[in-house]
């Protein structure tokens, strides 16, 4: 009588215990194969976090606040026209050979230095051209002008010095600036048939130095 072993292999050799046994060694393998995986992953992430350490640092400066230019004539300071200059510098009947002057002071009030340069014009352009006007440094046009304007016009035209602009520094703090202006009738002028009347316009533009 032929003998049964229980070990006999179903159809591949290999006994159904020892196929559940590979089976599940495999599945064993796969599973620590992942576990490890999943801490080599973790690990990382941990280190990767531990290294993201930073720091930072700042510097703030102190207030910034703008400057202010204001150019002022006259005493009492003024924005524009001054009385005592009007009145002064004026002559209802001017005729060749004659001179009108009168002084201006001119003020820094702002916070921060500043040069300026000086334009003269006429409203009269019939009129400017029989006038000349020169400006002085001090409070009387006395001595060698600063610069002169031959031939007055309606479009203004600036003090010259050295064939530049001429310009005046008033620093922040500094004591206000005196000058004397003059306008000349020369004496080869010719008179105009009939009187003409005009008025001369002193213009003072500041820059910040």
């Amino acid at each position: 009588m032929a003998r049964h072993s229980s070990d006999n292999t179903a159809g591949n050799g290999l006994a159904p215990r020892t196929i559940l046994q590979r089976l599940g060694s495999a599945l064993i393998g796969a599973r620590t194969r992942a576990i490890m995986s999943i801490w080599i992953v973790l690990g990382l992430g941990a280190v990767g976090t531990l290294a993201a350490w930073s720091d930072t640092s700042s510097a703030t400066s102190g207030a910034f606040t703008t400057g202010t230019i204001d150019i002022k004539v006259g005493n009492p300071a003024v924005d524009n026209n001054p009385v005592a200059f009007a009145t002064t510098l004026t002559k209802a009947d001017i005729l060749p050979g004659q001179t009108v002057s009168a002084p201006l002071q001119v003020t820094n009030s702002g916070t921060v230095g500043f040069t300026y340069t000086i334009a003269a014009s006429t409203n009269n352009g019939t009129l400017g051209v029989l006038l000349n006007t020169a400006v002085y440094a001090g409070t009387t046009c006395t001595g060698t002008p600063l610069s002169t304007i031959t031939g007055l016009t309606v479009a203004p035209q600036n003090f010259q010095s050295s064939s530049v602009a001429l310009s005046r520094p008033i620093g922040y703090g500094d004591p206000a600036d005196n000058l004397c202006f003059s306008v000349t009738m020369p004496s080869t002028a010719t008179s105009p048939a009939t009187p003409i009347s005009g008025t001369v316009t002193y213009s003072l533009l500041a820059t910040s130095v």
